[in-house]
Order: structure tokens, then sequence, then C-alpha cells
């Protein structure tokens, strides 16, 4: 267990975690990336069926995102806003890489995240009771699940980094089991329909991947937490289609 008290204190704000003492304890963390997402969801998903029996579903869901946003530190969101303000931002790979570097976000970064949180919020507020708390946790799950395998599969853009140093011994057998999460949570979540938001997930981490190798040679942690964060929207996006259309 000492994976998953390693994965929450390095995805969490929550008490009770544990720093790793080496890169194989870091690595060793990655399998249970998808199993910190079920708290974190589950936390999102309380919030949320609490409040909408006392606020509008729209408010509720707002309170639901700040809450998982401050038990996550806007760990993953911070990747996002980097990321796009170093890819849509940059004019060559040196100055791209810099801006990666650099922990003030500029205009597309903030452009990313209004538009993702507007994203999030709104398909979230479209589900009511039992249907919103099982998206939200299988969006935390799943998102997870997709950045880790991307890690197990994309090139590393630098030899620095939480991203490299994550992917630098993460072999195959890990990455099944951190990407395993995020296929049983489906199959949970959505049944039959499973597949088609796995489909839909796969998709957009693949191309926030691409988009990557082709602006700067590989991933970067921050491009991971990117795709977590697509991956996340495209869940709650798919559970509208599938529960509500």
């Amino acid at each position: 267990m000492s994976g998953l008290r390693t994965a929450q204190a390095f995805l969490t704000r929550l008490p009770g975690g544990q720093h790793p003492e080496d890169q194989a304890g870091l690595t060793a963390s990655v399998p249970w990336f998808g199993v910190v997402g079920i708290l974190v969801g589950a936390i999102g998903a309380g919030v949320y069926v609490g409040a909408a029996e006392l606020v509008s579903p729209m408010a509720a869901a707002t309170l639901a995102f700040i809450v998982t946003a401050l038990v996550t530190g806007g760990f993953h969101e911070d990747g996002l806003a980097d990321s796009f303000d170093a890819l849509a931002g940059g004019w060559t790979v040196e100055r791209r890489l810099e801006i990666l570097k650099d922990s003030r976000h500029g205009t597309f970064g903030v452009l990313s995240l209004v538009l993702i949180s507007i994203l999030k919020i709104s398909a979230l507020a479209s589900l009511s009771g039992r249907d919103a708390a099982i998206a939200l946790v299988c969006a935390h799950v799943i998102g997870r699940a997709g950045a880790v395998a991307l890690m197990g599969t994309a090139p590393t853009a630098t030899k620095k980094g939480l991203g490299a140093d994550y992917t630098r011994s993460l072999g195959v057998p890990a990455t099944i089991a951190g990407s395993m999460v995020g296929v049983i949570a489906a199959v949970l979540g959505f049944g039959v329909w499973a597949p088609v938001v796995l489909g839909v997930v796969a998709v957009g981490v693949a191309a926030v991947g691409l988009w990557a190798w082709r602006k700067i040679g590989g991933v970067t942690g921050d491009l991971l937490g990117a795709a977590e964060q697509v991956g996340e929207a495209l869940v709650l996006l798919s559970a509208v289609a599938v529960m509500v259309g």
C-alpha cells in the first residue's frame, strides 16, 4: 500500500500520504493514480449531490469542482495551463520548453482553464443524483488512467522533470495496471457504453500526446496533467451523451 500513499501525497493535499524515498518508490506509485482518482471523485460527488439539495445544479457543480481543486491543489489544472501557454504560444522548441518551466500563466493558459472549467461544470450540472456521482468518480479515475497510458507510451521531451522521472523506469506491467483501473471504472460506471467512453478519452489523450510530440518532441509532467484534464472533461461530456441523451 506504500504506492497508494505515495500517489496520494503526489496528487493531492490530503493528509496520510507518503513521499517517496527513491526513484523506485516514485514509479511504484503510478499504478495507483487512478485509485487516488476514486477518492478525489468521491469527495467531489458528495459535495455535488449534497449541494444540489440546496442550490441550483450549476452552483452545486461549481462547488464540487472548487472542492476537488482544493483537494488536489490544482495540480493537473496547472499542467493544462502551462501546456497551452507553451504549445500554443511558443514559436520554437526551446521557447516552448522555457515557457513550460515558467510558473506564470499567460493568455492561452488562462483561456484553457476557463474553457475546460465551463465544459466540466456545465456537463456535471446536466446530471443529477446517482448519474452525477458515477460520472464524476469515473472522470477522475479515467482521466488519471489516461495520463498513465500516455506516460507509458509516449516519448519524453526532456531528460529532467517529473514527467521524465516517472517514465524513466516505468515498465509495461505498471502502465497496464495503471490504465486498467480506468477500464474497470468505465465498465462499472457506464456498462455497455464503456467502449465508447474509453474510445473518446483515448482519442483526446492521444491528441494531446501527438500535439506535444509535434511541438516539443514528447511529453512532460505538465503535458500529462493536460491529458488528465482533457480525459476528465471528455468523460463528463460522454456521460451527458449516454445518461441524458
